[in-house]
């Protein structure tokens, strides 16, 4: 029966980034924390990469779950700048919020210090 999931094709593009990248086993393994020939046994094919190993190898060449995984040539697809210009818009007027409902804040507790300071004149 074939694996959905190929561990040796996953292996072969985790493999690829690597070389590509120049970066030796011991490196990417370090970065993973992982013993070199734990890291070596995922590119050969030999073992899955768990899924905190496959998110810090997506994490760290930039690529998608999807690539990793499938090898979908869509690794970014043309939506992804539009989705990041909208998360970073979306925080951008959070902030703005935020920052507005401090400066009210603000305003709020010198108009209580203020109220008191007068009553404690009186």
């Amino acid at each position: 029966m074939q694996e959905i999931l190929s561990k040796k094709e996953i292996g072969e593009r985790i493999k690829e980034l690597r070389v590509n990248s120049g970066l030796s086993q011991a490196f990417i393994a370090n970065i993973l924390s992982l013993s070199r020939s734990n890291y070596s046994q995922i590119e050969l094919g030999n073992q899955y990469p768990s899924f905190n190993t496959l998110h810090e190898i997506a994490r760290y060449y930039s690529k998608t779950y999807d690539w990793l995984l499938h090898g979908d040539s869509a690794e970014q697809t043309p939506e992804a700048p539009a989705k990041i210009s909208l998360i970073l818009s979306d925080l951008e007027n959070a902030f703005k919020s935020f920052t507005n409902s401090l400066k009210k804040l603000e305003h709020e507790l010198n108009h209580i210090r203020a109220k008191k300071y007068k009553s404690k004149l009186h």
